[in-house]
């Protein structure tokens, strides 16, 4: 692509990538941000889901019961950092999950 001599030096390195113009390389670059942060996330989510053989909704029904013969295994501030970490991470894919849509292909 020829550049013209009336673009931003960001304008330049935007086609030199071969993308048609910089909103066309934001809305790529930020949709490909957001399946990272997605699969990050859910990874972590795995990884809880694994570590306590449950999903988000059984942990925190159950994680109140301190005789449950799972979750009495693991200790109080591990399970309050775990609950955090795990619910922040659901809330950044809703999050992320919701803005990858409004963002056109």
């Amino acid at each position: 692509m020829i550049a013209s001599p009336n673009q931003s030096v960001l304008e330049k390195v935007v086609h030199a990538f071969g993308y048609r113009s910089t909103e066309d390389f934001l809305r790529i670059e930020i949709r490909n941000l957001l399946q990272q942060k997605i699969a990050y996330y859910q990874s972590r989510i795995d990884f809880y889901e694994q570590k306590y053989g449950m999903n988000f909704d059984e942990f925190r029904r159950r994680v109140v019961d301190k005789s449950d013969p799972v979750l009495s295994k693991f200790g109080i501030i591990e399970k309050e950092d775990d609950d955090n970490d795990w619910d922040d991470s659901i809330d950044f894919i809703l999050d992320y999950s919701s803005y990858l849509q409004q963002i056109n292909p």
